[in-house]
């Protein structure tokens, strides 16, 4: 791992994310690009004879902006263990997700960690969060950090054990170096049509192999779950999980709609930090 980006408004949220990226570039010996999207400057669209653009605002705002993060930089500084920790910043004019895709592709940024606040009820059908867009559409891990993170020592990953999986259990086993805890893996309601506990087993260590996966358990749940989000969150908190590790389909536009995302869902729900691998 070479490069992470760390999105930031400058709120607690966003101090969480980058406290946990610098854990990890710790251990990676990896650099972090602060990054802050300038959604507030208008386009200079032409309407007639004049422009929507005012550059009073958008100096002052830069001003703000550059404030801040000195002010981030000199808490995470005030912070003896991340003395050793590069952190380049930047500030690009544009909607927040439209910039950091620019971002990932430009830079060959290797993690995006993201401070999340949640959402719920109607903001959530109507707005979602940001993380759950980035998650989305970007095309490396995504990981959610919903507050402050002490350590990775116990993970839960859900998985179908589905062939298609086989993408995620090989992500996470290249991730092992920062994410080495424990891995209980949850399989409910027997997606793959296995015949019984001993087909499923079989099936995980499989994938494990195929994968280099490393110590890694699996519970077979005994029960049909209706609500497979609940389950998983239930079960993370049940295993005191300090990360829950999601593989996602990246589903966009209709399918996205029809179908939804449990992945996009726990990061929503959850208070604990969730890791999304694309499997797309």
């Amino acid at each position: 791992m070479k490069k992470i980006l760390v999105p930031t408004d400058f709120s607690a949220f966003a101090q969480n994310a980058l406290e946990a990226a610098a854990d990890i570039a710790l251990k990676t010996n990896a650099s972090i690009m602060l990054l802050n999207a300038n959604e507030k400057v208008v386009m200079a669209t032409p309407m007639a004879e004049y422009y929507l653009y005012d550059k009073a605002i958008e100096d002052e705002y830069l001003d703000m902006v550059n404030e801040s993060l000195k002010k981030t930089l000199a808490e995470i500084a005030d912070n003896g263990k991340f003395a050793r920790v590069k952190i380049e910043t930047a500030v690009i004019a544009g909607g927040m997700i439209g910039v950091i895709e620019e971002v990932v592709k430009d830079h060959a940024i290797d993690l995006i960690v993201m401070g999340t606040r949640g959402v719920s009820g109607m903001e959530e059908f109507f707005i979602g969060s940001n993380t759950e867009k980035v998650i989305r559409r970007a095309n490396c891990p995504v990981l959610a950090i919903p507050a402050p993170v002490e350590s990775f020592e116990r993970i839960v990953f859900p998985t179908t054990l589905k062939n298609d999986q086989i993408a995620a259990f090989t992500a996470l086993a290249g991730l092992q170096d920062i994410f080495d805890g424990e891995i209980v893996l949850l399989y409910l309601n027997n997606p793959s049509q296995l015949a019984d506990d001993e087909a499923i087993e079989a099936r995980k260590e499989e994938l494990l192999k195929v994968s280099g996966l490393k110590n890694a358990t699996l519970y077979i749940s005994s029960v049909d779950v209706f609500n497979e989000e609940e389950a998983i969150l239930d079960f993370a908190h049940e295993q005191d999980a300090d990360l829950i590790v999601m593989a996602t389909h990246q589903r966009r536009g209709l399918a996205h709609m029809l179908l939804g995302s449990i992945t996009e869902d726990t990061v929503n729900h959850s208070d604990i930090p969730v890791l999304s691998l694309s499997i797309k």
